[in-house]
Order: structure tokens, then C-alpha cells, then sequence
């Protein structure tokens, strides 16, 4: 996605300094934390907010709150969406498609089927962990075996599509395909799972960061290091993929591997993503779209304002979702779909109109 879409508003920010409108997004960055902090199902004025932050008191309510409720979501969800958005950048400029995103290799349904049956396969004997108390040792295994979902997703699209010399379209259509197919094998998988951990199941396939704590964010922060030192590693090559295939061999590089490589990194950071949350469409689709708005097209500028922008995302996300309807919550990936739809559909039809 590191396309010049080269307007009017894409050339004012090429031109402004980064450091602007990347000290906005900080500071709405800072703000959505602290609301997170501040603000929950349970009503707590800011003293208290404080005293549970800073006395270390965590035996107390507020101090319970903030410690193993609050914090840990605001954390993953930062730490999730700029996982998703850097995921979705990487592939819509593999792609050169600023449609895709994680689902469009299957890497979402991938990760999905491998969860759900490493779940099943165990055999647990309670529905916690998925949403609370799983033994560390479990827990561990969830980001290796949504990797492992989302590689063999990702690979079977490429294997389909290598005769074609691994051309965008064909892989968008076989992404799709195999999508598809996975996401049928994921409710076939939870309807004979049966029982009560159904329902649960199914709150997790909507995305949620509902009952996460320190334990998600120890399991998901190596993942994410990993991933975001692969992406830094790939921006010049991703800057270059946008061209013919052609004109990249000129270049020096070699398409097939570097798209290879790149499709790896995404899996590696949406599947991991995916694993503690679920499946939260829609974020590596649209923060793409929105940082080019803000900070231009320049790879670097693309990245970090993509990476801002998918923490904020996901950071309103669930405040929205576990305060609108209090004590009741709605999962994240409900009103990132919600939101995501609109700006897809109108994508779509700027792309159908020729303007991609």
C-alpha cells in the first residue's frame, strides 16, 4: 500500500513535517489511554482512578480495576492494533490491492480454525481460557498455533496462485476462496463442539478483549516485537513491490521472495493478534487509508501513522463497547465491522471509478 496515490491531500502531507501530525496522534493517542483508564462499567472518580494506579494496592477495588482489568485492555489493544494495521499495510502493498487486508489471505480463519481446534482437541474442561483463568502453559501455545493456522492458510494461497507468478489478483481471489472454505470449517468445528463453550466460542470469534489481562499481554508483546523488526526490515522492499514485477527484477530485488517474506510478517503479526482477541476485521483495511490522509505516502510516514491510527482505533473500539451499554458489553470486532463497512464500501467504489 505504499502506492503514490498521488492527490491534492496526499501532497500537503507529504510536505508537512512528520513530527506535526504525529504529536496529534499522540496526544488523542495519550487521551484515549487515559479515558480507558478512567472510564468503565464500574463508575470510579479520578482520585481513585489514581490511588489504584500509583499505590500499588492492587487488593483493593480500584486498585483491582485498574490493574488487572483497565490497564492490562488498553495495553493489548494497542499492542493488537498496530499488529493489525501493520499487517493490513504490508499486504495491501503485496496486494498493490488497497482492498486487502489479514482476511484476505485467510490468515484471519486460519488462525481462527487453529484456536478453536487446539481448544477442542485439549479438551478443556472449562470455558476460562478463552476469557480468564487458562494455565500459562495453554495460553502459550494459543499465538503458536494461530501462527501456525494463518502460515498454512497463507501458504495454500500461495501455493494456488504460484503458476501465476504470485500476480495480486490471483491471490485476492484464492484469499477469498480459501477464507471461505476456512471460515465454514471453524463453525462446523464449534457447532459439534457443542455445549456451553459455543456461546464462548462465538464471543471470541467477534473480537473481543473482554477478560484479557497482563497474562494476553506477556504472550502477545515477543510476537509483536518480532513482527514490527520484520516489517522494518521489509519497508524499502514494500516501497518497491508497487511496480511491475518486471521493473522490480530491473531493480535488483526478487518479487516472489520478497512477497513471500512480506506475507510471512503479516501472518506472523495478525495471527499472533488474533490468538488473544479473536478475529477484528477491518483495521488493517481502513488505518492504511486513514494515516495516507495525515502523513502521506512516504513508507515510514505510512507505518508509523498507520501503527497510531490502529491503536486509536482499537483503543475507541473498546471503550465505546464496554461503556455504551453498560454492565453489558459489545465486542470490539462488532464496531470495528460496523465502522469498517462504510469506509470499505466506499473503497470499493472509488476503486470501481478508477481513482485507486
Amino acid at each position: 500500500m505504499f502506492q503514490e496515490h498521488t492527490t491534492a491531500h496526499s501532497g500537503v502531507s507529504q510536505r508537512m513535517p512528520l513530527r506535526i501530525p504525529l504529536a496529534l496522534l499522540g496526544v488523542v493517542l495519550a487521551l484515549l489511554v487515559l479515558a480507558s483508564l478512567f472510564i468503565g462499567a464500574v463508575s470510579l472518580s479520578p482520585r481513585l482512578v489514581l490511588d489504584g494506579l500509583f499505590s500499588g494496592q492492587a487488593s483493593s477495588l480500584e486498585g483491582t480495576l485498574v490493574w488487572q482489568h483497565r490497564l492490562p485492555r488498553a495495553l493489548l489493544a494497542i499492542l493488537v492494533g498496530l499488529q493489525l494495521a501493520t499487517a493490513g499495510l504490508i499486504l495491501q502493498a503485496v496486494f498493490r490491492n488497497p482492498l486487502a487486508d489479514p482476511s484476505i489471505v485467510g490468515i484471519s480463519s486460519g488462525a481462527g480454525l487453529a484456536v478453536i481446534t487446539v481448544l477442542l482437541l485439549a479438551d478443556l474442561a472449562t470455558v476460562d481460557v478463552l476469557i480468564g483463568d487458562a494455565t500459562p502453559t495453554m495460553m502459550s501455545w494459543l499465538p503458536a498455533a494461530a501462527l501456525f493456522g494463518g502460515l498454512l492458510a497463507a501458504s495454500l494461497v500461495l501455493g494456488l496462485s504460484w503458476r501465476t507468478q504470485l500476480r495480486p489478483i490471483h491471490l485476492v481471489l484464492n484469499g477469498i476462496a480459501v477464507g471461505s472454505v476456512l471460515n465454514a470449517l471453524v463453525m462446523w468445528v464449534i457447532v459439534t463442539w457443542g455445549g456451553a463453550r459455543t456461546e464462548i466460542a462465538l464471543i471470541w470469534l467477534a473480537g473481543s478483549l473482554y477478560g484479557r489481562d497482563f497474562q494476553h499481554l506477556y504472550m502477545l508483546w515477543p510476537w509483536s516485537l518480532a513482527g514490527l523488526l520484520g516489517t522494518l526490515a521489509l519497508l524499502k522492499p514494500l516501497a518497491l513491490l508497487r511496480f511491475d514485477d518486471s521493473v522490480v527484477i530491473s531493480l535488483g530485488l526478487r518479487p516472489m521472495f520478497w512477497r513471500a517474506a512480506a506475507i510471512a510478517v503479516a501472518v506472523l503479526l495478525a495471527a499472533s493478534a488474533v490468538a488473544v482477541t479473536g478475529p477484528v476485521g477491518f483495521v488493517g483495511l481502513v488505518t492504511p487509508h486513514l494515516a495516507r490522509l495525515l502523513v502521506g505516502s512516504k513508507p515510514h510516514r505510512l507505518w508509523i501513522g498507520s501503527m497510531l491510527l490502529g491503536s486509536m482505533l482499537m483503543l475507541c473500539a473498546d471503550l465505546i463497547g464496554r461503556t455504551l451499554i453498560s454492565p453489558l458489553e459489545i465486542p470490539v470486532g462488532a464496531l470495528t465491522t460496523l465502522l469498517g463497512i462504510p469506509i470499505f464500501l466506499l473503497l470499493l467504489h472509488r476503486q470501481a471509478r478508477g481513482r485507486f
